[in-house]
């Protein structure tokens, strides 16, 4: 795995020996991630045939740091989805979006030919789609935290305490700290404009579609992802046994194997 640079934006990047298949892969990282949590399954469909890239959105370490990185929209991250397909010269690529990146996803996709295929892990949902939050998650010390950060202009990173009741619930103990390491701040922009809903037309998304829940997830819990699913119009994976990281889980290789199949069958088929 290498990374390359594209003016501000760095792209972890995989070339298959022998490419066998004729569509790329462009993974989309989540809110506060970056294109590095991705590295398993770039190098995993690596070795099956795909050229795999993995962007980090401006302002996600080792893209460019962004001074303004609190403002930044969504709107921002769809122009740099679009950089990528264009310098990297994508013709024909699927989509793979995790958690916010799966809701860049969905709109990268919407009247767009090249885009044979769209697969989206522990979405956040569109405008339509109603956030399904577990009663019991410790939300508040976030709402805090962005209130603060609003007041203040500067963009948000949860803590870690927070991290390990949610979004690392389902990682080893002794791997939370190194993978919270690979989280950075988030804009708060995006935070509100994902909470108020942001709109994507599934009639404009042309290619097959597959929607992965996770049964652990305290995040984007499968209920809402069934709703996504719905709502697209895609096929539904549910795995009971992963949380909202299932590319860094112990056992992401099933996700990953899972959905080359699908692509197998429903793309490169």
């Amino acid at each position: 795995m290498q990374t390359i640079k594209l003016d501000n934006l760095a792209v972890e990047t995989v070339f298959a020996d022998a490419a066998s298949v004729p569509c790329s892969l462009l993974f989309i990282h989540g809110a506060g991630g970056t294109g590095r949590y991705w590295s398993h399954y770039l190098s995993y469909f690596g070795r099956r045939g795909w050229n795999a890239f993995a962007l980090s959105l401006r302002g996600h370490s080792p893209s460019d740091r962004e001074e303004g990185l609190a403002q930044i929209t969504l709107e921002d991250y769809l122009d740099d989805v679009d950089k990528v397909l264009q310098r990297l010269n994508l013709r024909r690529v699927v989509l793979i979006g995790h958690s916010l990146g799966g809701l860049i996803a969905q709109k990268a996709s919407e009247n767009r030919p090249s885009v044979a295929a769209l697969v989206t892990l522990c979405s956040a949902p569109p405008l339509g789609i109603a956030m399904a939050l577990h009663d019991d998650a410790p939300y508040a010390g976030m709402i805090i935290k962005t209130l603060w950060g609003l007041m203040n202009m500067k963009p948000v990173k949860t803590t870690f305490s927070l991290a390990e009741k949610t979004l690392l619930n389902n990682i080893e103990p002794e791997r939370r700290k190194d993978v919270f390491d690979l989280f950075v701040a988030e804009s708060l922009v995006v935070g509100y404009q994902v909470a108020q809903g942001y709109p994507v037309n599934p009639g404009r998304i042309a290619c097959p579609k597959l929607v992965v829940g996770c049964g652990r997830d305290r995040v984007a819990p499968p209920e809402q992802q069934k709703a996504l699913a719905a709502f697209l119009g895609a096929d539904y994976r549910e795995y009971p046994h992963l949380a909202h990281l299932p590319m860094l889980e112990t056992d992401w290789k099933t996700v990953a194997s899972d959905i080359a199949s699908w692509l197998i069958k429903n793309v490169e088929g």
